[in-house]
């Protein structure tokens, strides 16, 4: 489990690297990260494309599929609106309301209107509110504003959990909420979190949804056919438990945050080496490498099934 702390050192050392670099495809690490994140965002929903794929398709060489379709509306929104995000964390200034998410979900195909009347979660073990959508989308938006200003964690798991138990569209809901989840990182200079969507990961995400779900089930069902409270959920929601998500999204972080910061480091020059050669000659067993990688540790990208970091930050964590 990676500890927050590490995470905001690793954020402390980004600054000091002159800041969170601005999402453009021009930069590598960016358009590999966006590349891996609409990959993966999608195939949580059972769309499949391959590297060689999506890149043919955001060159816009051929007419697209389906598939190719969903990638390329999610890379090029994605694109957008973390661009928008990375305004406001240049400026210093959150700005987030109900229209942008509708303007989200527009953007990746769908209509943007709220659905009306029942709507059923696969999987899920409660219902969402049949009335008053916009209502719920307000509270939405003032927890994540609480958020943004405490830059708090685990409420942030506790946000994205809560938008895709709203679900205020007919379609597009999980895409939606995983680029609100990225656009509340990057406004505070964080990297993106990429959701993987493997069948392994793809049910811990699940499980730690329902680990969330279980919580407010009680809230939802109260407030199925009324309006909601915004004073009795936000309690809710400040109380909620989200170990399993909150330990997903870290671990996600810890991944695009060292990606950013080896990048910079290559770009003036560092040189990249085997994290074991490196543990060696500062007095480390070359074993305890995948060890302090996972734990944290150890800032470092895996190259051809090989950890890789450089003489110049193998020690800052340590």
């Amino acid at each position: 489990m990676i500890n927050e702390a590490l995470i905001k050192k690793r954020k402390e050392i980004i600054e000091k690297l002159g800041g969170l670099p601005e999402p453009k495809i021009q930069n590598k690490e960016w358009l590999y990260l966006l590349e891996e994140e609409t990959r993966n965002s999608i195939l949580v929903e059972g769309y499949f494309i391959s590297e060689k794929e999506l890149k043919e398709v955001l060159s816009g060489n051929k007419p697209m599929t389906r598939t190719e379709e969903e990638a390329f509306n999610y890379f090029r929104t994605a694109s957008f609106i973390y661009e928008l995000a990375y305004e406001n964390y240049k400026q210093k200034e959150f700005i987030f309301a109900v229209p942008l998410i509708r303007q989200i979900n527009k953007s990746l195909g769908y209509k943007g209107e709220f659905r009306k009347g029942k709507i059923k979660i696969v999987g899920a073990k409660f219902n969402p509110p049949e009335m008053y959508i916009e209502e719920w989308l307000r509270i939405f938006v003032k927890f994540v504003k609480d958020v943004e200003k405490e830059e708090n964690f685990k409420k942030l798991a506790v946000s994205h959990a809560f938008f895709e138990e709203i679900h205020p569209f007919e379609d597009g809901n999980g895409r939606t909420g995983r680029i609100i989840l990225n656009y509340m990182l990057i406004s505070k200079g964080y990297p993106l979190v990429i959701i993987k969507g493997d069948d392994k990961s793809k049910k811990l995400y699940y499980k730690s949804l329902e680990e969330i779900d279980l919580q407010m089930k009680d809230i939802f069902e109260k407030f199925k056919n009324k309006k909601p409270e915004e004073k009795q959920i936000l309690e809710r929601l400040n109380n909620v438990n989200s170990k399993l998500l909150l330990n997903l999204i870290l671990e996600g972080l810890r991944e695009s945050m060292d990606r950013v910061i080896i990048g910079i480091y290559k770009e003036r020059g560092a040189k990249l080496e085997p994290v074991s050669k490196l543990l060696e000659e500062i007095g480390y067993s070359s074993k305890s490498s995948r060890q302090l990688i996972k734990r944290g540790k150890i800032i470092a990208v895996k190259v051809k099934n090989t950890w890789m970091s450089s003489k110049e930050i193998i020690e800052k964590l340590l």
